[in-house]
């Protein structure tokens, strides 16, 4: 889409905007929930309580972090089949892909990487981070009730890793309603979802044989994606007791870029978890008890003989078939209590884990690392009244060999009038260098310090400016932060400093028609430092920490509850070219700028059966997020589901 296109787009949402906010004054009296992904100031009626934000249950709108969430009957409308896919309109989030459905996706949190980001599912770290390896893409919505994302620094409760963010992915909840789903579309691609109180389960092909600009096909590029999950729930005398854990298996082609294309090159990956939860409660306190185990492993294959863009070609013809071998396995027993009354609130509790990550090239000596996970935090909230509450915490975390660190964080929430709040937050948070960052044999740097960082925000909400507004202001100074050179290889930069703004507004739905925008100005991701041989981007802005600028506009119909319409929905998203381009890194590592449309319009054929017809990139941008990896045109879906 051309810039022309977009803003005619942009002018034609402002006059159904316009519309909108001259009739909220008439209809506040009267508010309905939004159908998108809600921030804490305005919760959807159907989220009464979210957990990720002080590890604790609370109300949304109680939350002083940045929360928001996206619910079952949002991916359910829009058809988001991964993780990656249902926050990737989410203010301040940045998800670029490497290609079409299977491909992997890096992501980040104002301004952060993809390893500065921590990924949960039921409040447990996920396998990966260790070898970097943790993938939105290869996480299906499938069995997942709502996701919860926490924007800004959240080690003080989490620990490593949680510079940018938190993902929590809830799969276990208290009761599941049951859905089903079969589509077929474009390319080749097919899809079955089904989904009940205790399993669910989905598998999902994608063959990827969609047509390049100069009438060729990408070889190799087909995807395959199997998971199943499971929840049990039981009342053990006082005590609650969770089991519940899934599977996640992916087999693909990894083409590789133009230019390097391999036609041999392919990809198997199995993602585990399991957790057993016990919690007690009384009158003014929750005690629970969670054990977890998560497992992840990668394996590359190619057929070197054959395949002169297989990943150690440099070795020659005679090299052997290449095959590659990275895992991570992390167990993780955590001890949580929550002591409340009408005025204050505790908590407090340890993490201890322990990981075992294993770095094999294929080529060099096999390696295997493991350390061990000792925390413990506390956090102290006191409700002031009126809305207002103040909180202040501190946690101190010990990585074995690789590190540790004291996090402190205080916040909170004022009540400016009856419907204007101020959320402020402030906070140390920090990174533990991963196995692959110490040890991928030609890739790795052994002397790594850890990732130290200062964040803070402040956000205005408004919950009577149309259907809810906010405006946030974040911050990032981070020291040693750890960024690639051109040879790949991770390295500390002095010091860096990340600032932004998000904005976002929804209408009222007026005769059942919504509009909602969000928009994400990351203004600043400099490397501070001034010395060329320890700053490699000295004076310059970082690569891979988001666009200038991204927004997300919708525009959507409710239905009536028995109307044949359901209901509909234009989305255009678009994302400014991402900074500094660097002519010493290959051309195929540059994300560029885009725009893309995507609808569906959904028909209820019976009580309970609905076709859904979906369309993407409607605009036929022959675009890739990351230069040299396209994505497919103009496509096309239908999808028959009971809700």
């Amino acid at each position: 889409m051309t810039i022309r296109v977009f803003t005619r787009a942009l002018c034609a949402a402002f006059f159904v905007l316009l519309p909108f906010s001259m009739a909220a004054g008439r209809v506040a009296a009267q508010p309905a929930p939004s159908p998108s992904a809600s921030p804490s100031p305005a919760p959807l009626r159907e989220i009464a309580h979210v957990f990720t934000s002080d590890r604790a249950t609370e109300t949304l709108a109680g939350a002083a972090r940045t929360t928001y969430v996206v619910t079952k009957q949002e991916m359910i409308r829009h058809g988001y089949q991964t993780v990656g896919e249902a926050i990737a309109s989410l203010p301040g989030v940045n998800l670029v892909r490497y290609g079409a459905f299977g491909a992997s996706a890096n992501f980040g949190i104002r301004g952060s990487s993809s390893s500065q980001v921590l990924v949960l599912v039921n409040g447990m770290p996920v396998a990966g981070a260790e070898i970097d390896d943790v993938d939105l893409e290869i996480l299906p919505t499938s069995g997942v009730e709502r996701i919860e994302v926490v924007e800004g620094g959240g080690s003080t409760l989490y620990g490593s890793g949680s510079i940018g963010g938190i993902v929590n992915i809830i799969t276990a909840p208290e009761a599941r309603r049951t859905f089903a789903a079969i589509s077929s579309g474009s390319f080749d691609t097919h899809s079955l979802d089904v989904e009940t109180k205790y399993v669910s389960f989905v598998r999902t092909i994608a063959h990827n044989d969609f047509a390049l600009p100069n009438g060729t096909t990408r070889p190799n590029d087909d995807s395959e994606l199997t998971a199943a999950r499971f929840a049990l729930h039981r009342r053990l005398g006082g005590i609650d007791a969770t089991f519940a854990g899934g599977i996640s298996a992916q087999h693909l082609g990894v083409p590789g870029p133009d230019g390097f294309i391999s036609p041999t090159s392919r990809e198997n990956t199995v993602d585990k978890d399991v957790l057993l939860a016990f919690t007690r409660r009384t009158a003014n306190a929750a005690s629970t008890l969670d054990f977890s185990a998560t497992a992840l492993q990668t394996a590359y294959t190619c057929d070197t003989p054959v395949d002169p863009s297989c990943f150690n070609s440099y070795l020659g013809a005679g090299a052997p078939p290449f095959a590659q071998l990275l895992s991570d396995g992390r167990v993780q027993a955590s001890l949580r209590n929550v002591v409340s009354n009408g005025r204050s609130r505790t908590i407090y509790g340890i993490d201890l884990a322990r990981d075992v990550a294993r770095v094999d090239d294929g080529i060099d000596p096999l390696a295997i690392h493991a350390f061990s996970q000792s925390a413990a935090y506390v956090q102290q909230d006191w409700l002031l009244g009126s809305g207002a509450s103040f909180y202040a915490g501190v946690r101190g975390e010990r990585d074995g060999a690789q590190g540790g660190a004291v996090s402190p964080s205080i916040g909170g929430i004022v009540r400016l009038s009856s419907a204007l709040t101020m959320k402020a937050n402030a906070a140390t948070a920090f990174r533990a260098p991963t196995a692959v960052d110490l040890y991928y044999p030609g890739f790795s740097n052994p002397a790594l310090q850890d990732e130290r960082t200062r964040v803070g925000d402040v956000s205005l909400l408004d919950s009577a400016l149309l259907g809810g507004a906010s405006l946030t202001w974040f911050d990032t100074s981070g020291t040693n932060l750890i960024v690639l050179d051109a040879n790949y290889v991770p390295r500390n930069i002095g010091h860096a400093s990340i600032a932004g703004l998000t904005f976002a507004v929804r209408t009222v739905p007026l005769h059942r028609v919504y509009a909602a925008l969000n928009v994400t100005n990351l203004y600043r991701a400099q490397d501070l430092g001034t010395n060329p041989s320890t700053d490699i981007y000295a004076g310059q802005r970082l690569p891979g920490r988001g666009p200038v600028f991204a927004s997300n506009l919708e525009l959507g119909y409710i239905g009536k509850p028995r109307a044949a319409l359901h209901g509909a929905g234009v989305t255009i998203h678009t994302s400014g070219q991402r900074g500094f381009v660097d002519p010493a890194q290959p051309i195929f590592d540059q994300p560029v700028a885009f725009s893309s449309i995507d609808a569906f319009a959904r028909f209820r054929l019976a009580p309970s059966m609905l076709l859904t017809l979906r369309g993407y990139d409607l605009g036929n941008e022959r675009y890739g997020e990351i230069g040299g990896y396209p994505m497919p045109g103009r496509s096309f879906a239908l999808e028959l589901s009971d809700r």
